[in-house]
């Protein structure tokens, strides 16, 4: 069994010493642009080189995201960012953008490229696809349940699976409801939580609850890691760059310690920062992975109790002192209490100043401080990389110092010449007190050999200049490993091909619609077959969560006299040449997020039309237009989230089963701003729409920019024009 490498989320310099400290293997940080956490602190150019070198200097890996999706105006500027951090010796790039990838893969020699969780790959024909595309790791899609990972794990490709923290209740990539109601996108690193927030769930105009329907649990597979470690995963992502050091210390040193020695402290993950833990759809948990109102959040050390009218609780574990508690009252206050000593497991702890302590409610560590503790106790530690220090001083020389470190060796020779001694001569015991000194530096020495001459002066500033020019020459020659050589990556130049038309195509959400009011439209986009919508140019629209065996999906495209086919998801590109060998056209979907036009041309030779991402700009669009065949979606009640929950199953207490009969099936979410939205059950996955459509201008975009509308029934078509406006093509998304 291979040992999977740790990888730990850095958005500030705290972190990176936690989870140095911790024992991580790797570290993944961003800049200030670019990176899917904007609000973290992150880092600039001017300061990351420094950091880069710092983990690299520790023999560790350091990752950059560079995951949201790129303007085209933006692009100039990605690219100056990959140029530096090639030079100051990256070792990876987390991306999502395919135009991006697209750029910059054959010019980025010895830097590896890995496919972001926001790629939403989830199954083995998508990291195929990636693989064989050239990109070097595939971070799989955190919804993706071990048993796809057990065959994507068989591609010659590294495989990196979430492992632990927060979790979104959409599928990776996909959720716009962040970008719809308030303009800030999750795929540009802005979200807003419109998951973390409360809703009402509506059926038949009665409300059937008010809490946070959407809001999951934290991740931690941590009781289920022999699965992962048997299967042979390469690496185990901690998320968390907007989390704690203490955040980060405990979820490395745990992880590492389940691996190696197959123990871990429960306590110590459970009181770190979380919302409650899951296992996951990883792991097929399906119930109970959402976090309510009313939820424990927190671990309880023991529940209160009264005698002779005075309240106590007896905990069930060591408490320590500045540990903070949480106590509950009998009107339902939470109160905190902090510790102010050592309790030993199952010591009486009395509540004198919580007279109003409900009985049997539940005493909850909110905060340990035995976590910071031991944090810094590693803090302390880990700068400890042992080296071998000669030191050599002759009368009438120069003094020398070699150190040693692995493979690296330096010597530096200062630059002073050794005198006699007139009083008192110096002593190798001096010089070693002197070499010993390493307060800052990450060195420590493991043995020191002095050869020196009697009766010598040396002056103790010289001999720690000797041993702070020699660490700086270590690092340097230590860091020459990583540093690469300056590069000039080219912004390819898109050839212009306006020979195609624009068109007005129907996508159909069910097959409600009637077709005679179908026949204004160019192409039909249909999700499933009916044999009343014969005679129009019918396109399959293959859904990104939808499965199909491809040899079964071309027969029942021929046998039905379907025209062609959309992609969504990167499981389709797989079977791109099995489409066109059977003469099916090939139409690029929204799901596959084109935000830029070199995202788009990289579609062009296998794609008769591409429609562009719902957040695109449309200065963008109509650029596009003038490269190639493009659509744009017009008229929609736009897919706001696609996740693997249901809302519903919450108060049903389902476990995501007798979704075919469920009588909630296209209930109504409601948020506390009064939006109102759908939920529609597929199969074993949910989409949420807003109950109403929207229309955009259509005059906004060149006339070669083609149409799409999207409907739910025949209402949508015979009352589109009197939709409500919108205007996010035109302001796009921040």
């Amino acid at each position: 069994m291979k040992k999977p490498e740790i990888l730990a989320p850095v958005g500030k310099a705290d972190m990176l010493y936690a989870g140095l400290a911790a024992g991580a293997d790797s570290f993944y940080l961003a800049l200030d642009d670019f990176g899917a956490r904007a609000y973290a602190e992150n880092f600039t150019l001017e300061n990351i080189k420094e950091t880069i070198d710092y983990i690299h200097l520790f023999g560790k890996r350091v990752f950059i995201t560079m995951n949201t999706l790129i303007k085209d105006y933006e692009m100039p500027k990605a690219l100056s960012y990959v140029e530096n951090l090639y030079e100051y010796g990256v070792d990876g790039l987390i991306i999502q953008d395919l135009g991006f990838f697209s750029i910059i893969k054959d010019q980025v020699p010895a830097m590896e490229i890995h496919a972001s969780t926001q790629m939403a790959v989830r199954e083995y024909y998508g990291a195929k696809y990636l693989a064989d595309l050239g990109f070097d790791r595939i971070v799989i899609a955190r919804e993706t349940p071990i048993e796809e990972i057990r065959k994507i794990v068989k591609l010659p490709v590294e495989t990196e699976v979430f492992v632990h923290g927060s979790l979104c209740v959409s599928f990776s990539g996909e959720c716009l409801m962040s970008s719809y109601f308030g303009g800030r996108s999750a795929n540009r690193g802005r979200c807003a939580g419109p998951c973390r927030q409360k809703y009402r769930l509506l059926y038949d105009g009665k409300v059937l609850g008010d809490d946070y329907y959407l809001n999951m649990k934290d991740l931690s597979v941590i009781d289920n890691l022999d699965e992962l470690l048997d299967i042979g995963v390469d690496c185990l992502k901690i998320e968390g760059r907007m989390k704690t050091p203490e955040y980060v210390f405990a979820a490395v040193a745990n992880y590492k310690s389940k691996i190696e020695e197959n123990t871990y402290n429960k306590n110590q993950i459970l009181d770190s920062s979380n919302r409650g833990y899951t296992k996951g759809f990883i792991f097929g948990q399906q119930r109970n992975y959402i976090t309510l109102k009313d939820d424990n959040k927190h671990r309880s050390v023991g529940k209160v109790s009264s005698t002779e009218g005075k309240k106590y609780f007896i905990s069930n574990s060591d408490l320590y002192l500045g540990d903070n508690l949480e106590i509950t009252t009998d009107k339902g206050k939470k109160l905190p209490f902090t510790t102010t000593r050592d309790y030993k497991v199952n010591e009486k702890i009395f509540l004198e100043k919580y007279p109003d302590a409900a009985i049997d409610s539940d005493v909850l560590i909110v905060n340990s401080n035995k976590v910071s503790e031991e944090k810094d106790m590693a803090l302390k530690t880990y700068r400890n990389l042992p080296i071998k220090i000669d030191f050599k001083a002759y009368l009438g020389e120069n003094p020398q110092i070699t150190l040693t470190y692995k493979d690296a060796s330096v010597t530096y020779t200062h630059a002073v010449t050794i005198e006699a001694a007139k009083n008192i001569s110096l002593t190798a015991e001096d010089i070693r007190e002197n070499l010993e000194k390493f307060n800052d530096e990450i060195f420590s020495p493991s043995a020191i050999n002095i050869e020196i001459d009697e009766g010598i002066f040396l002056r103790k500033k010289d001999i720690n200049e000797c041993r702070r020019m020699g660490v700086a020459l270590l690092e340097e020659k230590i860091l020459k490993n990583y540093h690469r050589s300056e590069i000039k990556i080219d912004l390819p130049q898109i050839e212009t091909d306006q020979n195609h038309k624009a068109e007005r195509n129907v996508e159909l959400l069910t097959n409600s619609i009637s077709n005679e009011l179908l026949s204004d439209f160019d192409n039909v986009y249909i999700r499933t077959f009916d044999e009343k919508y014969k005679g129009n140019n019918l396109y399959l629209n293959l859904d990104s969560h939808d499965e199909y065996e491809i040899d079964k999906l071309i027969s029942y495209i021929k046998s039905n006299g379907i025209k062609g086919v959309i992609l969504n998801n990167y499981r389709d590109l797989a079977f791109v040449e099995d489409f066109k060998n059977n003469d099916i056209k090939i139409r690029i979907g929204r799901y596959l997020n084109i935000f830029n036009s070199y995202t788009a041309n990289f579609y062009k030779n296998f794609a008769e039309n591409i429609c562009v991402s719902s957040e695109a700009d449309l200065d963008i669009i109509n650029n596009i237009s003038k490269n190639q065949a493009v659509e744009a979606l017009v008229f929609s009640r736009i897919e706001l989230m696609n996740m693997r929950h249901c809302p519903f199953s919450v108060i049903k207490k389902c476990g995501l089963s007798g979704c075919e009969t469920c009588r909630f099936n296209k209930g109504i979410l409601e948020s506390h701003d009064g939006e109102k939205m759908q939920v529609i059950r597929y199969g074993d996955y949910s989409k949420i729409y807003p109950l109403k459509p929207s229309l955009f201008d259509s005059n906004k975009f060149s006339d070669r920019v083609s149409l799409l509308y999207s409907v739910m029934d025949d209402n949508d078509i015979l009352n589109m024009n009197q939709a409500k406006i919108r205007d996010s093509y035109t302001k796009g998304v921040i």
